[in-house]
């Protein structure tokens, strides 16, 4: 039980842990590593050095493996989570995600995309206190303005089933092999409405570029809303936390007072 104990806090609350943050900091480190290895083993000019990348992927996978273990041992030291619906956690997900390529392959099943899942990785770092607060906060946000963030969205595939099927009837005539079907004009107005603009299909028609300025501006107005409503949400919510942390550090210097 101690031993469980130790390690969840370790792992999980690593702040409450003489041991926690030398823990983490050898997880992160590794984090960091692996994802550099992932990069530079493409490296034509680097491939003398295979042998040093594959060792240092093969130590990568211990300590993730060791890590995945040792999270699935500790999480029920208290006997108030089940360990088989932790395993199905985001997070856990992930850290499963990982491991996979490295342990399919004594299977002899080495499906090339699964060697893409290494870059999950990255995520684990989202592990660490802040980025999880932080995620709080964001989920607070969604859950709070759902209504909002859902009229968008609507609102912006009403407009873009409108606007493409008529830059279709104006430009298939004259661009027939640009805009050669309603999907080919509806990919063009998700473009144009994202403000991405490939260039690779754009209107020549007087009400074909009508259309692509009202399309533009639309999406411009409907990219800066969900943006101010989240900023807006996100200072409220961080003023909001400052002031109970101000509250609460007045309330104790003044308990200590007395």
């Amino acid at each position: 039980m101690e031993l469980k104990k130790n390690l969840h806090e370790i792992l999980e609350k690593p702040n409450t842990h003489k041991y926690g943050m030398f823990v983490q900091v050898i997880i992160y480190i590794n984090i960091f590593v692996s994802i550099l290895v992932l990069f530079l083993e493409t490296e034509e000019s680097l491939q003398p050095y295979k042998n040093m990348f594959d060792m240092i992927n093969m130590i990568s996978i211990i300590i993730f493996t060791v890590e995945y273990i040792s999270r699935l041992y500790s999480i029920n030291y208290l006997n108030n989570r089940k360990r088989l619906r932790y395993m199905f956690t985001p997070f856990m997900i992930i850290d499963l995600l990982v491991l996979l390529p490295f342990y399919l392959s004594f299977l002899n099943i080495d499906l090339a995309f699964l060697r893409t899942l290494r870059i999950l990785r990255i995520f684990k770092l989202f592990r660490l206190a802040k980025f999880i607060e932080f995620d709080n906060i964001l989920a607070q946000i969604v859950t709070e303005k759902k209504e909002e963030f859902i009229f968008i969205l609507i609102a912006s595939v009403i407009i873009l089933f409108t606007i493409a099927p008529l830059v279709f009837y104006f430009e298939h005539d004259v661009q027939p092999m640009v805009f050669k079907s309603m999907l080919d004009s509806l990919w063009w107005s998700i473009v144009t409405f994202t403000t991405v603009g490939y260039g690779d299909m754009y209107p020549i028609t007087g009400m074909g570029r009508i259309l692509a300025t009202f399309l533009g501006v639309f999406g411009i107005a409907f990219y800066a809303i969900p943006g101010s409503i989240l900023t807006s949400a996100f200072l409220d919510k961080m003023n909001h936390k400052k002031h109970d942390r101000q509250e609460r550090n007045s309330r104790e210097k003044n308990s200590d007072e007395e």
